[in-house]
């Protein structure tokens, strides 16, 4: 039976067939072109954030503590708080990539600190990295520290705190943190500090800690680079009486720090209200003065004209470093905020935010935000 051709029929191709692998070829060939020409699209809508060649570091006492647990966490999210609203807006302005923020209240879920996360990212500026150590500040003894006859209250806390967590500490930052480099020192006691110079009976001397606040040592990775972070916030040298217990105290807080710095890695960089200046008011000054002088460490003295503008008549030092404008004449403008960067960083341009011009803080914070910027050669 003779066969003859049929323009209609379908032929089959073997799939191992020369002319199929080429089909398959140029199908994964499109494919990916198609991928690679949407990823290009992606990353000109959304640019991945160029790495500075500047590290901005900042610390400021922003003076947003409450009366009592919850208040802060309220008025961050009602947004109402004029307060909190021109914290937000010069810490937007001054855009620093790395913030110590002091006198900021503690809660367990961080509640507060997130919402001020939030409300940053809204004036603009994203600081998506946060770590919050619980503070001293509030947190009951068990004894009676101020001598008062009772256990409780306020003045027999760790730290004088109406309420556990009341003048936290927080340090946001641009970049993650290195949770493996992460160590609380807030629960050190102050009696087993070497050469103590706590006055305390041993009642109180076994269950009294060091920090004030807290004291936190953490780290990022910058350029390559791990940086070690130390921050605290130190207690004031005053309101005490004649065996100087706060003076004392706060003269301990800096001296632990220096020891810390002298184990920290390098680069490193020291954020801290150490509420003491090296030559004016009260306080253990040549403890100051050493921490400035410490080998490891460089002080890049930030300054500013209205410290300049508003120097205390009779105080011996430098005025536009001052960082906090106390009632005068006593204790008055002090220096009580610094950032000592180890001495590998290239110093950059730095200030305390303090404008000639400026009128008082409508809020009744006496404080100035520091920033310097910083790079590695």
């Amino acid at each position: 039976m003779s066969r003859t051709f049929d323009p209609n029929a379908i032929f089959f191709i073997h799939r191992s067939h020369p002319s199929m692998r080429r089909q398959r070829y140029l199908r994964r060939f499109r494919a990916w072109m198609r991928a690679l020409t949407l990823l290009i699209l992606l990353c000109l809508i959304y640019p991945t954030p160029a790495i500075s060649e500047t590290l901005r570091l900042a610390s400021y006492t922003a003076a947003l503590e409450r009366n009592a647990p919850g208040l802060l966490y309220r008025d961050i999210i009602h947004g109402k708080s004029s307060q909190i609203r021109a914290a937000l807006r010069l810490i937007a302005t001054i855009q620093p990539d790395i913030l110590a923020l002091q006198r900021f209240d503690w809660d367990a879920e961080l509640r507060a600190a997130r919402a001020f996360q939030a409300a940053l990212n809204a004036q603009g500026w994203e600081m998506p990295h946060l770590v919050a150590p619980r503070p001293n500040t509030g947190v009951a003894s068990g004894v009676d520290i101020d001598g008062n006859g009772q256990i409780g209250g306020p003045g027999d806390a760790q730290s004088y705190g109406t309420f556990a967590g009341q003048r936290g500490l927080l340090l946001l930052s641009r970049l993650p943190f290195n949770a493996q480099d992460s160590q609380d020192h807030s629960q050190v006691l102050w009696a087993n500090v070497p050469q103590t110079r706590s006055p305390d009976p041993p009642e109180i001397a076994r269950v009294q800690r060091l920090a004030y606040v807290a004291m936190l040592q953490t780290s990022i990775t910058w350029r390559q680079h791990s940086i070690s972070l130390l921050t605290f916030h130190a207690s004031p040298p005053v309101f005490d009486g004649p065996e100087d217990r706060n003076g004392r105290r706060n003269a301990d807080e800096i001296a632990y720090a220096a020891a810390l710095v002298d184990q920290l890695p390098e680069p490193l960089v020291l954020l801290a209200n150490t509420n003491l200046d090296p030559v004016d008011g009260e306080g253990h000054h040549e403890v100051m003065s050493q921490l400035l002088a410490h080998p490891k460490l460089q002080d890049p003295m930030p300054a500013s004209l209205g410290g300049q503008a508003a120097a205390n008549t009779g105080h011996r030092g430098p005025a536009r470093l001052d960082t906090v404008d106390w009632r005068d004449p006593r204790p008055g403008n002090l220096r009580v905020n610094y950032i000592l960067p180890s001495r590998d960083f290239v110093l950059h341009d730095g200030a305390v935010h303090w404008p000639a011009k400026e009128l008082p803080d409508p809020q009744g914070n006496s404080h100035r935000l520091i920033w310097q910027d910083v790079s590695l050669p």
